[in-house]
């Protein structure tokens, strides 16, 4: 067998330190990393909701158009209807006239 020796103690001893140091730097970069994904991730948050707020009131403001534009559109067709139906009957009453009362 052989002895240990207190310089081999004291080798192993600052051995085992600067290992312990090494690791605790490494955790210590490690934490900083996973903090950097955090607020990463907190900020990816704030941007989604923030699109989607944006998104709902892009939504909403089509919807309104949309609305709008049916509106026009069904007070139009109202209005061609009104005209056909006014020279429908103005084509019938000629028509009634000629047939009906062909000598005045």
């Amino acid at each position: 067998m052989s002895t240990v020796t207190e310089n081999d103690l004291r080798e192993l001893k600052d051995l085992i330190s600067e290992l312990a140091q090494t690791q605790k730097k490494e955790f210590t970069s490690l934490n900083e990393k996973i903090n950097d994904m955090r607020v990463d991730i907190a900020t990816l948050k704030e941007g989604q909701n923030s699109l989607n707020i944006r998104l709902n009131e892009t939504k909403d403001a089509l919807g309104k158009r949309l609305d709008s534009v049916e509106n026009r559109l069904n007070t139009v067709t109202l209005g061609v209807f009104g005209i056909i139906g006014v020279l429908v009957t103005g084509l019938l009453t000629f028509v009634g006239k000629v047939v009906f009362f062909p000598n005045i």
